[in-house]
């Protein structure tokens, strides 16, 4: 049975890898049978950079075609959506078209190089730095009259200002529990909460 088994799986191997290098027909790109445009690409088969805060830069999202210009949200319909760019794990699996869909801020010559472009799919506009509401819920009950959960979240003026006043005499202390609870005090760098699986 093995005897049989691999000169068919070196075959279709063979073929495979016949179909799938042959993007480029004497000189000319051809996007037939098995090669087809990177964009059109499952997601699975790309290998995609981290999606891109411009929060700082609000026309870099319309000027470019992708970023984002608010990160986070607390409902899902809050959080924005876009578009980051990719590269094809294997070369030889997709035409690569250097004049459509790709990232306009970089370099001509790194577009050829790593073969980038811009996913037709969205991804969304969240970054995880390693705050989970649980900790910090119990840190702001234990620790919160000497400002450790503002410290802990980025906070770090309000921070010492609560230690110094002992947590404005526990009236702080307690209006931060509450704010923290109602979804108002969140991670100063606009990070989402981490979930716990």
């Amino acid at each position: 049975m093995m005897l049989i088994t691999q000169p068919i799986l070196f075959l279709f191997l063979s073929l495979l890898h016949t179909a799938t290098s042959n993007c480029i027909k004497n000189g000319v790109p051809s996007a037939v049978d098995m090669c087809k445009n990177c964009t059109l690409l499952p997601e699975y088969l790309l290998e995609c950079e981290e999606v891109k805060d411009v929060t700082d830069n609000q026309s870099f999202a319309q000027d470019y075609g992708y970023g984002c210009n608010k990160m986070g949200g607390e409902f899902f319909d809050d959080v924005k959506l876009t578009r980051v760019v990719c590269y094809s794990l294997d070369k030889h699996t997709c035409l690569h078209d250097a004049n459509n869909g790709v990232p306009r801020d970089r370099s001509q010559a790194e577009i050829e190089e790593k073969r980038l472009f811009l996913s037709e799919f969205k991804k969304p506009c969240i970054k995880y730095t390693g705050h989970y509401f649980q900790s910090t819920l119990i840190m702001s009950i234990l620790l919160g009259i000497i400002g450790v959960d503002r410290f802990c979240l980025g906070w770090t003026g309000i921070g010492v200002g609560k230690m110094l006043t002992l947590g404005g005499l526990g009236i702080w202390w307690l209006i931060d529990i509450i704010l923290l609870i109602t979804g108002n005090l969140t991670p100063n760098d606009k990070s989402n909460w981490e979930t716990l699986y």
